[in-house]
This record gives C-alpha cells, structure tokens and sequence, in this order.
C-alpha cells in the first residue's frame, strides 16, 4: 500500500470532485428502472486522475493479499474493487471524512451494478417498477423505499463496520469488508432478480406514460398497473375448474363487509362452477383496468378501490365493475334457489352481499401476485 500510495500524483480537489459528483450522480440515476452505472469507464478516469497505470493497481492488490487466504479469490483480485478500497484508505488518512464516504456509496453502487447486470441482462422497465412495488415487507429495497436508500443505507453499515480497518489497512478487515459488503447487496439483488422473473414470465408489469401499445392509450394512465391476461385466467380457473375456496381471501372479504360467515360461504361455493369462468373472467378484468398503481392493488389503496367500485350509481359504461358483479352474483343465487329469499333482504344487506363477491374474487387475484 504505502508503495502504491508515494507512485500516485493526483489533483486533490480533482480527486474528490470527482468522487463525490459521481457518487450523487449515480445514486440519483438509479431511481430510474433498469439502470445500472457504467464501472469501467469510471476506472480508467479514476486512473488517470491518479497518473497510474492499470499495472500499478495490479501490483496493489497482489502484495495486498499476498500470503493470505483471499490472494487466489477472483472478488477480492478485482483491480476496480481494490482501488476504491484504497481510496477510502487514502480519505480517511487525510481526515476527508466527506470523501471517504462518498467513496464508500460508490463502491456499493459498483456492486450493486456488477450484480445486477449479471442477474438480469436485459432488463424490461415495466417488470422492474412492478416488482419493486411489490417486494415483501422485509426486503431491503421495501423497506427503504428505493434503491438509492437501500444502497446508501448498505454504505453508512459498512463505515459503521469497517472504517477503523480500513483506516489501518488491516487485511483482514479489508478481507471482510469486501466479502460482506458484497454479500449483503447480492442477498438483496438475487432475491429481487427471482420476483422479476416471476413477474416478467406472468406478464405482470407497471406500464408508464409514453410506453403503453400503439392505439391503447386510453386504456393507460401514468403508471397504469397491465395485468398478464395469463393471471387473470388462472385465477378463474382456480375458482371455477379447480373449486377452490380461498381461505385466506375468504377470510379477508368476510371481515371487511362483516357479512355472516353462513352466507358468505355459500357464496364462495356458489361460484366454483364452470360456467362462471367468464363472468369472473371478466370482473375481473373490469378491475384491473381501473387500477392505475401497484398500490392499488398490492397496498393500502386496494380495499378503499374496491369500496369506491362498489358505491358506482351512474355511469356511460355499458359493461363495469359492479354491474359484472352483480350480474354474477344474481346468476349464482338463482342457480342455487336462493334468488327469492336474497330478494327479501334490506338494499344494505344486498350490498354487503354483493361487495363479499367483489372483495373475495380480487382478493384472490391480490394474493396470487402479492406479497400480501
């Protein structure tokens, strides 16, 4: 290190211009889907500010971890990786405490960049923003609301970490570091890669303004919620074909109506007949279109949708929501003699009836592509 460090002739203020315009830079980009940094370019810049070659870092990075366990490791060879390694080093010797950590936010970014190109090469924006809308709770990049918080907040968990170790130039701490940083990021990349192709094979997809298909744009506002005509199948199937009663969305429509649980089941029972794949079919299309965010259907907006769908008296529409609702719902009373006695019930308690059947068939569909 200290070899490499008396061979280096940066301009300083350069240097950490640099650095820290890159790093905003970078972590600002990354708010869009799909994108992913340049590494190399940025590199061979780095290179050239510091007025040393690609061999000099070569050389770096072999006396570095000569003798040691990670010299034959292909990560820890990496001469990018090293050399932001050393840069932090170089920062923190000379007291830049600002420097140092925007090195650090734009060595997580390389990572992250590194990881995803390899997870998903060719990237569909409208998959990526559905499956970000959607990652489960515990997911990093849910819980800190994006991927630039998520990274940023990797970076200030790694300085909490490894800054006295890297201000040392403790192998194994820099060993350490760059095994769990790298760790921590894949963890959060592999998982969100597996959602996306879930999403992606499903046709699930968040569609923004400007993208959506030549003579449909109608049928799309900004960040309008494309629903795979693949899912809206299986979930009819799964009602009517297979005579599935959802328990979980069975459970989640009784206690937001507050029907009786006597006849919501025979309502749940009532439809898992094959000749209402279309009627539900079709509902539930009707649906989808009216969603126009991921939040809509996967987050708190969904139940007050239903609830505004539900409360519909006029409309030019011929075909909606509540008039395929209730249309179904009359089809399958009628079909199980129950018409007449559903006819003496209190306009209140015909809606908590009908909006069951709304809340339980969407709520089928919610559970089949979120992580609800």
């Amino acid at each position: 290190m200290d070899i490499f460090k008396s061979i280096i002739n940066p301009d300083v203020n350069k240097l950490k211009r640099f650095i820290i315009t890159n790093a905003a830079r970078e972590l600002s980009a990354l708010s869009e889907p799909c994108y992913y940094p340049k590494t190399k370019r940025f590199y061979f810049e780095l290179l050239d500010i510091l007025k040393v070659k690609d061999r000099d870092v070569k050389d770096l990075v072999k006396r570095t971890y000569q003798g040691t366990k990670a010299a034959s490791w292909n990560l820890w060879k990496h001469p990018a990786t090293n050399l932001l390694v050393f840069l932090m080093h170089y920062f923190l010797d000379t007291n830049d405490r600002v420097s140092y950590s925007a090195t650090m936010v734009y060595y997580i970014i390389i990572q992250f960049s590194r990881l995803m190109n390899k997870q998903i090469k060719y990237c569909d924006p409208d998959a990526f923003r559905y499956t970000l809308d959607t990652l489960t709770k515990t997911h990093l990049f849910f819980r800190e609301k994006s991927i630039p918080n998520s990274l940023y907040y990797l970076s200030t968990q790694m300085q909490n970490k490894f800054t006295d170790g890297l201000l040392r130039w403790n192998i194994d701490d820099i060993i350490a570091f760059i095994g769990e940083s790298r760790h921590r990021i894949s963890q959060s990349v592999k998982s969100f890669a597996e959602s996306y192709y879930k999403n992606k094979k499903s046709g699930i997809a968040i569609r923004t303004q400007g993208n959506e298909p030549e003579g449909e744009t109608d049928n799309y506002q900004y960040q309008v919620l494309q629903r795979g005509q693949k899912i809206v199948d299986d979930v009819a199937k799964k009602i009517t074909m297979y005579k599935t009663i959802d328990a979980k969305s069975f459970d989640t429509a009784r206690e937001i109506t507050k029907i009786k649980t006597s006849m919501a089941t025979t309502i749940a029972q009532g439809i898992t007949n094959s000749k209402y794949f279309n009627n539900i079919k079709i509902a539930l299309q009707l649906f989808i279109k009216e969603v126009t965010s991921a939040s809509m259907l996967c987050g708190n907006e969904y139940v007050p949708l239903i609830k505004k769908l539900m409360s519909v008296k006029r409309t030019i529409a011929q075909l909606y929501f509540k008039a395929q609702i209730n249309i179904l719902l009359l089809d399958v009373l009628k079909d199980m003699d129950f018409l007449k006695e559903y006819e003496k019930y209190t306009l209140q308690t015909q809606f908590i009836i009908s909006s069951f059947l709304a809340f339980y068939i969407t709520s089928i569909l919610r559970n089949s592509v979120c992580n609800t």
